[in-house]
């Protein structure tokens, strides 16, 4: 069935366990929490083009290269650290029913947020008179889950509810609903009744969840409008091509139900049946250039400027543009939620455990739908940083978002940090956020620089906090080993 093919896809889409990063793919920006007015080459695509007009800290250089840098984080607000890591990760973990009751508690009006931004290839070129130029290949995979009370409830315990009154056994026998049913009665049930239902919007207020994956095709320019030996002003571009792989967006507010799903035929989804194709071999070679369920064009902006070579500031409106989503298109439909066939989530991968929301069974109905263009998460940036002298340089970010759309950020995100190269060949990171629908972290980082600047290698994370708290944790990884300058 449709919904049934829309798991599967689903399970692809987050395959790699990855809302919206502000350093994107950046390994050497990730560790600071500012990027806006620290990034150069190709690594200012798509957070501020006008930088691509600077000069580089590395006299002789003109061309950069690198391949697959990459970052993922994964957040939870409901989730202790201990839980993550030692549950969520672990495939083979199972509630008991005790366990079951308390998460529908922990993920009531809370939830996770998780992230992949890998870039393929970058490449850029800067010349002094022409400017520079940067070319772009990024994949980004952005998710996101938040339950109402009611919707955590039956999430995880399913039919076992106390929202369904009446059990249907294996026997075929009705049975009422009651408190504290033992395991055992439970693994006997295979359909929960309401006598008195709601409507599905009711039951899934204030509820979220919402997953896309889009391959990004990025040229940007970057020049300079005013250069002397006091003041510096630039301004870029970007120009992006989008190839949509996946979309699914389901919001409940006000007790009004919208939802929408788009995927690639790539993801192994039979288009007449509309089910899973067995025969499919959906892996990573056929992944690699897969058929677009939507395209679109996307937009950057940005200026920066330097004032007595020491300071630095920032502005750009980041992706600006849409994709339109025709491919396998459907939308959810509102009705009277009377049944349920599952006993909920078995485990704290709310990702693999979609079926609850998509399957034949569900609590969910979908019907093919139209086409339809969806904006991306469009930002503001701000940035201002100093150097100090050669071996130091600070920095603060804000990142206003500009709508709601899958990948946004909650709020307006904002990041202290900087740089520390004690030796020619090392640069520490480190930083500190708040904001973005994230509590506090503290990130850091560092890099590997040999033969001034000829290559680059770095490793970095979101949140140090983490590891010495159990409360709200986020799991991230930032690495880039192939990046070179020549």
């Amino acid at each position: 069935m449709r919904q049934r093919s829309l798991l599967c896809a689903s399970a692809l889409l987050l395959l790699i366990q990855g809302r919206a990063q502000t350093e994107l793919s950046v390994f050497s920006s990730t560790g600071r929490a500012a990027a806006t007015t620290f990034v150069t080459d190709y690594q200012s695509l798509g957070i501020n083009p006008a930088n691509l007009g600077w000069a580089w800290r590395h006299e002789g250089k003109k061309f950069s290269f690198g391949l697959l840098e990459g970052t993922y984080s994964i957040y939870s607000d409901a989730l202790t650290r201990d839980e993550m890591r030692n549950r969520m990760m672990d495939g083979n973990f199972r509630f008991t029913q005790a366990e079951k009751e308390k998460a529908g508690r922990d993920f009531a009006n809370a939830g996770i947020i998780a992230n992949v931004d890998l870039m393929l290839l970058g490449f850029s070129y800067y010349h002094e008179r022409l400017g520079g130029f940067g070319f772009q290949v990024r994949d980004r995979v952005m998710c996101s889950t938040r339950f109402g009370p009611r919707m955590s409830q039956i999430a995880f315990e399913g039919y076992g509810s106390d929202y369904f009154d009446l059990l249907v056994l294996i026997t075929g026998d009705t049975v009422s609903n009651y408190p504290n049913m033992s395991p055992d009665s439970l693994a006997l049930v295979t359909l929960g009744l309401a006598t008195d239902p709601q409507l599905l919007g009711s039951v899934m207020n204030d509820s979220h969840i919402s997953s896309t994956w889009y391959r990004e095709y990025n040229v940007s320019y970057g020049h300079y409008l005013v250069r002397n030996d006091d003041f510096e002003l630039d301004a870029g571009v970007g120009l992006k091509y989008l190839v949509g792989i996946g979309i699914i967006d389901i919001n409940v507010k006000n007790k009004e139900i919208q939802g929408f799903s788009a995927l690639s035929e790539d993801l192994g989804i039979d288009q007449e049946t509309l089910e899973r194709d067995s025969d499919a071999k959906v892996n990573a070679r056929n992944l690699s250039f897969p058929r677009a369920a939507g395209t679109g064009i996307g937009v950057d902006l940005g200026f920066s400027a330097i004032l007595r070579k020491e300071w630095r500031f920032g502005a750009a409106l980041t992706n600006l543009g849409s994709i339109k989503w025709t491919g396998n298109t459907y939308t959810v439909a509102d009705g009277s939620f009377a049944e349920l066939a599952t006993a909920g989530l078995m485990n704290y991968n709310l990702l693999d455990g979609l079926d609850i929301f998509v399957s034949d069974d569900s609590l969910m109905r979908w019907e093919a739908g139209a086409s339809r263009r969806v904006p991306l998460a469009s930002t503001v940036r701000l940035g201002a940083g100093k150097l100090l002298g050669k071996k130091a340089e600070v920095g603060v970010d804000a990142v206003i978002p500009l709508n709601s759309e899958p990948g946004s950020l909650e709020n307006p995100l904002v990041g202290l940090g900087g740089d520390y190269r004690p030796l020619r060949w090392l640069q520490l990171s480190a930083g500190l956020m708040v904001g973005g629908g994230y509590d506090t972290k503290l990130p850091v980082g560092v890099t590997f620089i040999a033969g001034n600047g000829t290559y680059e290698a770095g490793i970095a994370s979101r949140d140090v906090i983490t590891y010495f708290s159990e409360k709200d944790p986020t799991v991230s990884l930032s690495l880039g080993f192939l990046r070179f300058r020549f």
